[in-house]
């Protein structure tokens, strides 16, 4: 079962998520009163083994979204369509509700599969954080490893190109157009990037691709398209992230001999790290410190202090 600090959780979550996407906020926020009073949805999915997890109830939003971008939910799906002028209006978010609920509850196999798949709100524009930390790290050759990469959008930030304040960085004929913020990030290059992940996807298989698709709210039309340009990209150059533990995928990467002098190594992570257990949060702490004995080391990291809380940047320099 869900426990009551999870479900306090769920309920910040879907206040936080009302100002900028109040349909996906009400549908999560009727989704976990539905948990509390162990009404129908909650039989069908708070017995699963991972209902403890964080964040475990955006896994219910996804498959429902995928039901409708795969053609399932075809009432859902037309009702959605007029979803930008009715934002703010009750009576379409309750009939949403409506819509929402009936999906998820005529499809039990596909949102049971949803409920087995970890979230992954692979939106390329959080590679905008890495960039300026890569910036104000001053390297100008830099190794790229990133813990839970996904489909490895964020290891390609250098083949986009970004729009910042009065300045443009990264690729002038890249497809992916990217607005941040910050300072101008300078000049280096990425000179080898690797990523792993418990659940990697890959931007190239179709099946995949909709999965990612699922976890953007469908309030999110601009970043649904940046999402299907990165994917693009990322399926051409053939970027493929290891299925692999992240101890031992680490242990691995910063003990092999690296040849490239004058490299900076960095270890990225985004909204991941409350994933681990304790235990590996300890282990990897202990991995660079090690590793910063024999090489150049640095840590990005784009992560919250609790899943509720917004997530910030955060750059350590090992010496």
């Amino acid at each position: 079962m869900i426990s009551d600090s999870r479900i306090q959780e769920l309920r910040r979550m879907a206040a936080a998520m009302a100002p900028d996407i109040p349909v996906s906020g009400s549908m999560l926020a009727r989704l976990t009163d539905d948990i509390v009073a162990r009404g129908p949805i909650s039989r069908l999915i708070a017995h699963h083994p991972e209902a403890g997890e964080p964040l475990f109830c955006l896994r219910a939003l996804a498959g429902v979204r995928l039901l409708v971008l795969t053609g399932r939910a075809p009432d859902l799906a037309a009702h959605l369509e007029r979803l930008t002028p009715n934002l703010g209006n009750a009576e379409y978010i309750e009939r949403t509700w409506t819509l929402f609920r009936q999906a998820l509850l005529s499809h039990p196999a596909e949102i049971l599969a949803a409920m087995d798949r970890p979230v992954q709100q692979h939106q390329p524009t959080r590679a905008g954080v890495l960039l300026r930390g890569l910036g104000m790290l001053g390297a100008p050759r830099i190794r790229l490893l990133e813990l839970g990469a996904c489909a490895g959008l964020n290891l390609l930030l250098d083949r986009y190109r970004w729009f910042g304040p009065g300045w443009e960085w990264g690729d002038a004929n890249s497809p992916v157009r990217l607005a941040t913020d910050g300072p101008v990030p300078g000049d280096f290059g990425i000179v080898d990037r690797a990523g792993c992940d418990l659940a990697p996807r890959d931007a190239a298989d179709p099946v995949d691709a909709m999965i990612l698709r699922s976890f953007i709210p469908p309030e999110r039309d601009i970043e649904q398209m940046e999402l299907d340009d990165a994917m693009a990209l990322a399926a051409r150059t053939g970027l493929r992230i290891d299925k692999a533990d992240v101890i031992e995928w680490l242990v691995t990467k910063l003990s092999a001999t690296y040849d490239e002098p004058g490299v900076l190594t960095v270890v990225w992570h985004s909204l991941f790290w409350w994933y681990l257990p304790p235990e590996k949060q300890v282990a990897i702490d202990r991995i660079l410190a090690m590793a910063s004995r024999r090489i150049q080391l640095a840590r990005v990291a784009f992560e919250p202090t609790s899943w509720s809380e917004a997530a910030r940047l955060q750059v350590h320099v090992y010496s």
